[in-house]
């Protein structure tokens, strides 16, 4: 049922014009080791965002940090500074356990990317700040995060119930 749900309503999404600020469905596609994965299975494994409209997926975290760790290489090489365009890292688990995805982008609704009502924990990255929401396109709960926190847990209102990210 509740994959139903996110059809429809990704059907939905994908008939509204984008918002400036926020990934729009339409554009979102997704590889696991280099190869095609359905979008909805993201949130199953190790991803970033970096080079979006493409998220990255590893089947493992160290597979992960070893391609983030090339890509900052070549980054250095490039240019003169590191890109800094992580703002949160998602898990799945409590205690910053489980999968994660490294989030650059705004997300009206989590859910193109697989996300949806799966986050139970995070950690801010390079002293930024954002607002969690429990329902699509920033509305519901707020919860505001800022400058490096780690958050091992998150209360009832907001454990595996957020629906859309945005930086501040």
């Amino acid at each position: 049922m509740r994959r139903l749900a996110v059809i429809g309503a990704l059907l939905l999404l994908a008939t509204t014009a984008p918002t400036a600020q926020a990934a729009h469905p339409s554009w979102v596609r997704a590889d696991l080791d280099g190869r095609p994965t359905p979008t909805d299975r993201i949130a199953d494994h190790y991803c970033h965002d970096r080079d979006f409209p493409v998220i990255h997926c590893y089947s493992t975290p160290i597979a992960l940090q070893e391609s983030l760790a090339a890509a900052s290489a070549a980054d250095l090489a490039a240019a003169p500074k590191q890109s800094t365009s992580d703002y949160v890292v998602v898990y799945s688990g409590l205690a910053n356990s489980g999968s994660y995805m490294f989030i650059s982008q705004n997300y009206d609704a989590l859910a193109i990317v697989g996300w949806n009502d799966r986050i139970r924990s995070y950690r801010v990255l390079n002293g930024r700040a954002g607002t969690f929401y429990t329902d699509w396109f920033g509305s519901g709960a707020v919860l505001q995060f800022c400058c490096g926190a780690a958050v091992t847990s998150l209360s009832s209102t907001f454990d595996a119930q957020i629906s859309s990210v945005y930086q501040r």
